[in-house]
This record gives C-alpha cells, structure tokens and sequence, in this order.
C-alpha cells in the first residue's frame, strides 16, 4: 500500500483540474471524503469540481464546504483527473458512469470488502474504518494542513461510518484519528447533533409504518422490516429518511442479522443488510451483485417482493449455518 500511495501523491500533485465523485444516495462517509478532499485540493491550487448524483440529505448539509456539491456534471473533457472516494466500482456513481470512466487518469480510495481494485490507481484498505480514514494518510502525506473545515468533514465520515464508534471496524487507529480531528477543529456535540438528533418528524412516521412490518424468524436470530412506494408516498417520504431504519432491527436483543427491503422509485429493492459478530452479510450481498462490509452491506433486487425476501433469507441462513459449524 505505501507504493500505491506513493503514485497517487504524484497523481494528485500532477492534476490540474479534478473531479470528485461517490456513489449515489451519498452517506456521511462519501460526503465527508469528497467535501473534505475538496479542501485540500483548492489548498494546492487545483481546479475542483464536487459532483453528486443524488441531493445532500439535510442532516449533512453543515458540513463545511457542502454548497460546492454540484448535481449537473457538464463536460467531463475539461477534467484531467477524478477520484472516486467510497465508491468500490465505477457503476456505483450513477448514470454518469461512463463519461466519468472516460476521463484520462481514474483514482479510487475505499475500504469496501467487495472493491476488486479493477482500477489500477486503487488505494483500498478494507482494515480501515472509513474512506475518511484512509484519506487522512493522503492528506499528511500531501503536506496539507488538517484545517478545522478538513476535521469536521473526516470526523463525520468516521462518526457514521462506526456507528459512533460502536461498530466492529472501530480500531485503536479511529480513536487516534478522532482525537487528532478533535484538536484539529472537529466538534463531537455539533457533528452528533446535525446527524443524530435533527431528525424531521417524517422519519419517525415513516419508522412508525416500516416497524409495523418486522417480522423476527430463525428463532429470533433474523429481524426484517419492508418499505414500499405506496408507503413512502402516503408520508411524503424521500429516501433519506430511510437511513438508518435497518440499524433499528439489529438493535433487537437476540438479532445477528437484520434486513431492510426498501422499494425504490423505479420498482427495484434495495436490500440493507447489517449483522452482530461473525455474521458475514456481505457474502449475502455479493450474491446478488451488491457489496460493502463483514456487518454492513447492500444490494439491489428486482422482482416479487416475496420472492425477493425468500432468496435473501435462504442466503441469511446460509451464512448463519457456516457461523454454527
């Protein structure tokens, strides 16, 4: 990895003009990277443009920078170089995916288990907490200052990527890193206020309807919870108010595997998926073409929804039984 790093640093330091980019329907890690990553790229003098398919949720417009995030990409023939942070493949971007992959120099940074590095400028650290995390070591070894706005972004992609330090990917390393953010600017009561605790009343209606659909099976070891359109339009619901819905379920005592089926726009169904211990969802994810983490992961299913439900409690199972052996 510090060979990988290394010829990044140059990539990065040859850039003139720059695109950021994550995957769509961004969390506090993709906005946290790109934004942050926008500061110290406008610190070394470089043309920058932040783009997001999908709107910022409300509970992370504070972050120092959001107003750059743009919506409407233009021209990409303007941009020598982009990097796709929290992002393990191209497609994850959006609609815009092949005029991003057309741009002359491509630089991935991840820290998802299902990223096969397809990129050849890929600095991927699955041990890592965050994508915030490991940009950090890019930022130090850009000599860039870990200014109060670069902190309070990195500590956002690092709070919510832990589940505020309670998930199992939270390391020595993350609680250094937090205290260092900390010094640097980064105030926990402000970051944890913006994302935890200035919930709209939507989402609570909207956690009243999906609670009313959990069903616990394998003896109380599985919990899951479905959200439609129908539902979604009777609240005037956007997808955002979805986040964290799922971590609700893994939260019941008895739980190792909770599951979130949640009915896009367009008919398809994300599927969340999130695990206590050696329960390993993202081998469930994989299955059907999705991806992430060992306890946090997703994937996208199109069909009947009990059908859909059917083959992802076959493949939970599955991963249960390999835990009892």
């Amino acid at each position: 990895m510090p060979a990988m790093l290394d010829r990044i640093v140059d990539a990065v330091r040859s850039a003139k003009t720059v695109l950021l980019v994550s995957h769509v329907r961004p969390d506090g890690d993709a906005l946290g990277s790109i934004i942050a990553f926008y500061h110290v790229l406008k610190s070394l003098g470089k043309e920058v443009v932040v783009f997001s398919q999908d709107k910022i949720p409300d509970m992370y417009r504070f972050l120092p920078g959001a107003e750059a995030v743009v919506h409407t990409l233009g021209p990409v023939e303007r941009f020598d170089t982009a990097l796709l942070l929290d992002c393990s493949e191209l497609s994850r971007v959006g609609d815009e995916a092949d005029r991003i992959g057309s741009i002359g120099t491509l630089i991935v940074i991840d820290h998802h288990l299902s990223n096969n590095g397809s990129i050849p400028l890929s600095l991927v650290d699955t041990k890592a907490s965050s994508t915030g995390e490991i940009l950090v070591d890019l930022i130090d070894r850009l000599d860039v200052e870990l200014t109060s706005d670069i902190a309070v972004n990195i500590y956002t992609a690092v709070v919510t990527d832990t589940g505020s330090f309670r998930y199992s990917n939270t390391t020595g390393k993350t609680f250094m890193l937090a205290a260092r953010l900390v010094e640097a600017g980064a105030d926990p009561r402000t970051v944890s206020e913006q994302v935890y605790e200035t919930k709209p009343l939507v989402r609570l209606r909207l956690m009243s309807r999906a609670m009313e659909t959990l069903k616990i099976s394998r003896g109380g070891e599985v919990g899951s919870i479905v959200l439609d359109q129908h539902i979604m339009k009777e609240e005037d619901a956007l997808p955002e108010h979805t986040e964290g819905l799922v971590d609700m379920v893994r939260s019941v005592q008895g739980v190792r595997v909770a599951v979130f089926y949640y009915e896009m726009p367009d008919g398809a169904y994300k599927i969340s998926l999130r695990s206590k211990g050696t329960a390993n969802v993202e081998h469930v994810a994989k299955i059907f073409g999705g991806g992430g983490h060992r306890n946090a992961s997703a994937c996208r299913m199109q069909g009947n929804i009990q059908d859909i439900q059917e083959q992802v409690l076959a493949a939970v199972d599955n991963i249960l039984r390999e835990t009892e052996s």
